[in-house]
Formats: structure tokens, sequence, C-alpha cells
């Protein structure tokens, strides 16, 4: 069985502002998504209405986030799909930090990587 290794993809080409729209577009186009908090040592899954998740990135300062686009590919027998999401670092203000993910299937791969990476994939 071969392996596929995930392919992360450099945020940091785009704005602040660039990832937002990136957050809110993958959302729509999602088959799943979900956030995180971790108020002590332990990460727990949490209810937070989407328009939340936003309201906290868009007050949190780009140093204070963690942008993150994966290709999750896995084993050949796997499903592959995007991991497109962020977490805040050190919001103590909030009882500790949130993680935010979303999940979209590769249909959307290209689309994406051309419109906010100006990448066309090869994979």
């Amino acid at each position: 069985m071969e392996y596929y290794p995930d392919i992360f993809y450099d945020t940091s080409v785009l704005s602040k502002n660039q990832f937002k729209k990136l957050l809110i577009e993958a959302k729509e186009l999602s088959f799943n998504w979900w956030v995180d908090d971790q108020p002590t040592w332990v990460r727990r899954t949490i209810e937070m209405p989407f328009k939340s998740v936003i309201n906290i990135f868009h007050k949190t300062t780009r140093k204070n986030l963690h942008l993150t686009f994966i290709y999750r590919r896995g084993y050949e027998n796997w499903d592959q799909f995007l991991e497109i999401g962020f977490s805040t670092i050190s919001r103590k203000s909030i009882n500790g930090d949130i993680f935010l993910w979303i999940d979209v299937n590769t249909e959307h791969k290209d689309y994406l990587l051309k419109k906010y990476f100006n990448i066309i994939s090869t994979l």
C-alpha cells in the first residue's frame, strides 16, 4: 500500500483578508467543519456559530494566528481531502485558543489553489 504525504501550502503569501475570504468560501464548499477550544491542556469540540469564529479571526492579530491549507492524502485507499482552518495563539482573553477545521472535497482543490494561491495543481 502506497503512502502519499500531505501537502502543506504556504499561507504566508495570503493577506489576512484573503484568508478570511478563503475560510468563508471553504465553509460554503465543505462537507464537514467544527471548532475546538483549548481552555486547559486538552482540546475539546465546542458549538460555536461560524460568524462568531470569523469574528474571533477578525479581531486576532495576524501574528497571533496560525493559518493552514493542507491537502490530506494519506494511503492510497484513504479518502483525500483539503483541510483549511486556523488556530489562535495564546488568546488568554477567551480562556484559551480556538481551532477551526474545515474539510473540503478534493474536487474543489484546483479552483481554490488557483483563486487564492495562483497555483495550478499538478497532483
